[in-house]
């Protein structure tokens, strides 16, 4: 009886789980077709189950588009180069090696054998002949990434003359299955190698070993130390794993990171869903304007990952880039969110320059002091491709003495004048830091250090080190006062210090010599004589005017409402024409009640805004607030077309249809409201309360 081996168990356990699946049942039979037939032998086993997790055809179709685009060779080109290449093997089995069988081509050893691999280097064929069975010797050249060995052949051949070709395996068949009458060979294997070698030194070698660069010198029993009548060929032990390694080839070669995004994130819309991107991020925090703590960032991705159109000419390359910063206390509450749109475009000459060279997207914003999770998703329309980024911060107060943090740097340029009202990414006074976001640099390169003192005095001193481990390899100390209160920015050179994983430590020394601050940053030195820095950098800045803005919102968001009106109404007397603070100003009065100066706010710009949620939902509430439950209604209609309402909007909404008499539809958005939260114990008894009503 012939033995099982690891190839077949492997092959018996992936058909039994896919037979188990029900999920593949319930699929519509043209998908159905296309995972069990059309890719089978090259889907990853984690696309594989999302595939089948999906619940529409639209999300499938999105799934099959983002498959074929991440084994895509030439991505820039308009045809998948891959994909085509993938049909017409399939064809071609269908076709051509499914003759000799009653199953369809795709199911045979060599149909599957060739989807996978393509086309062999060279193909032997012994047909026809006294001595052996029909056989086909297919030779092929591996790549050694896939685990694959540099040169190996496959052999098939038809079982005692008889049916379709199968795949041939050294221990399971043995070479004498290879010869006619092969009863009469198996009691002596080597024999049977003899008399292959006889026919061809190729097929011989194949009878013994799938990988060609092996010696087949030890496969044979040595005659004089065995009896003859028990002579065995012992071929190499890993022949299974490099079985397991040619039918695997096709799934190892694509990475399944695309599918990230989706897997973590069910947020971000079909058209995006399976395309995720990886990327390299830093964020830091530094002092800004009028004391204000900022959050920078900058969000690098390989020339790989990021793609742009190109107009009929081939004259100009251009996208446009969708980012979302979501910014949420540790507890889930989010308290601001920032949405920005970027035009990218290049001409052809800028292009060809950079189109080897990451691309990096910068930007900041205000944050006040608190524990934080930032998340920034970033998406290219022209791919529609996303990136996520996330980072857990703590923000603190502007107050000292204490240090930023610290930002590593590979450039730094000049920069606009702080006083300019541009308050850019990575700007230290008037200086602007290009930074390594993996804090990586090469041997020889120089570094800027880069932190702000804050609240210091002159008699403190900085104290900077590097560190490998709790060895000190450089250190170098200098004065506060010699930044003249602003950014500290210190150059250090790597020469002489070799390749591997280092720390920058910097200290804040009181005049007695004591550490009263210290931040630190990994840095790492590569051999590699030069890093890939960033062709293309988009760096967004923030406009200083709209500072207060922006304070007064997150308080707003925090409850925070009479420091969150304080902020607003400043702004609004600053410049009463900016429409965006009126409305944030309206939505702080909602809280204390003030509904004539809400609509002192609001009624001057509700023609120029008629469809702006927060206009039409503040002028809501103020006539809630009058008792005007007519035009409140009718205005929380409208606010509610507008955006997805959230529970107090609906519980205004129903009272004021109770109040107005219409029991009906107040009872409609109560119910509405419970669904959003039901734990409304109030909006319970409301409910309770208008059912004995319509019962009496």
């Amino acid at each position: 009886m012939k033995s099982v081996t690891l190839t077949s168990l492997i092959f018996l356990a992936l058909v039994l789980g896919a037979l188990a699946d029900d999920r593949v049942e319930r699929l519509p039979s043209e998908e159905r077709k296309w995972l069990e037939e059309e890719v089978v032998y090259i889907i990853t086993e984690l696309e594989r189950d999302v595939f089948l997790e999906l619940q529409t055809k639209e999300e499938r179709d999105k799934l099959k588009e983002a498959l074929w685009a991440r084994r895509d060779d030439s991505p820039t080109t308009l045809v998948n180069e891959y994909r085509d290449e993938h049909y017409r093997r399939l064809e071609y089995a269908n076709r051509v090696l499914g003759r000799d069988s009653p199953r369809p081509g795709w199911k045979t050893d060599r149909g599957k054998h060739y989807i996978i691999l393509g086309e062999p280097l060279e193909i032997q064929r012994y047909d026809g002949l006294n001595d052996v069975v029909s056989i086909e010797l297919w030779i092929y050249s591996g790549d050694t990434k896939l685990g694959l060995p540099p040169r190996f052949n496959l052999l098939f051949f038809k079982e005692e003359d008889i049916g379709e070709y199968k795949l041939y395996h050294p221990f399971a068949d043995g070479p004498e299955e290879l010869l006619r009458g092969a009863v009469f060979f198996r009691a002596d294997q080597n024999r049977a190698v003899d008399k292959l070698e006889v026919i061809s030194i190729d097929l011989a070698r194949a009878s013994l070993t799938v990988d060609l660069t092996e010696s087949t010198a030890h496969m044979l029993a040595a005659r004089n130390t065995i009896d003859p009548t028990e002579l065995t060929v012992r071929p190499p032990l890993n022949v299974d794993r490099t079985f397991v390694n040619i039918a695997e080839s096709a799934t190892r070669r694509v990475s399944t990171d695309y599918l990230d995004g989706y897997l973590r994130h069910d947020d971000v819309s079909v058209d995006y869903s399976f395309n995720y991107v990886p990327n390299r991020s830093l964020f830091a925090v530094l002092a800004g304007p009028k004391e204000t703590p900022f959050v920078h960032y900058s969000i690098e991705l390989e020339p790989a990952n990021f793609s742009l159109e190109v107009d009929e000419d081939e004259t100009k390359y251009y996208t446009v880039l969708d980012s979302t910063v979501e910014v949420s206390e540790r507890e889930g509450q989010v308290i601001a969110v920032i949405e920005n749109q970027v035009a990218v475009e290049l001409a052809r000459s800028q292009f060809d320059k950079v189109k080897s060279f990451p691309f990096a997207y910068q930007s900041t914003f205000p944050l006040l002091p608190g524990d934080y999770e930032v998340t920034v998703i970033l998406k290219n329309r022209a791919t529609k491709q996303y990136t996520i980024a996330r980072q857990e911060l703590r923000v603190e107060p502007v107050a000292g003495p204490t240090l930023s943090d610290v930002v590593l740097g590979y450039q730094k340029e000049p920069g606009p004048s702080a006083e300019s009202g541009n308050y850019r990414t990575f700007q230290m006074g008037n200086e602007e830091i290009q930074p390594a976001v993996d804090g990586v640099f090469a041997v020889g390169e120089t570094v800027y250090v880069c932190l702000q003192p804050v609240g210091v005095e002159p008699e403190h001193t900085l104290r900077f080190s590097l560190l490998k481990g709790e060895e000190k390899l450089r250190e170098r100390e200098t004065r506060a006062e010699d930044y003249g209160g602003g950014p500290a920015i210190e150059a250090f050179s790597l020469l002489g210090v070799v390749g591997g994983f280092y720390e920058m430590q910097v200290e804040l020394m009181d005049p007695a010599g004591a550490a009263v601050a210290k931040r630190s940053v990994p840095l790492q030195v590569s051999p590699r004589a030069v890093i890939s820095r960033p062709g293309v950098v988009f760096r967004r800045g923030f406009d200083v005017g709209l500072l207060q803005l922006a304070r007064g919102q997150q308080l707003l968001t925090m409850g925070r409402i009479e420091e969150a009106k304080a902020e607003l109404e400043a702004v609004v007397a600053a410049d009463p024409e900016l429409p965006m603070a009126r409305w944030k100003l309206a939505g702080a009065l909602i809280y204390s009640g003030e509904a004539d100066r809400i609509l002192e706010l609001l009624l001057p710009i509700e023609d120029d805004f008629p469809n702006e949620y927060e206009v039409v939902e503040g002028l809501g509430y103020a006539y809630y607030l009058r008792k005007d439950y007519a035009q409140a209604s009718e205005y929380f209609d409208r606010a509610r077309t507008l955006r997805r309402p959230d529970p107090p909007l609906l519980n205004a909404l129903g009272d004021s249809y109770q109040q107005l008499g219409n029991v009906d539809k107040a009872r409609e958005t109560f119910e509405r409201s419970l669904k959003l939260n039901p734990a409304q114990e109030g909006v319970k008894d409301r409910l309770s309360s208008l059912e004995k009503t319509s019962q009496q």
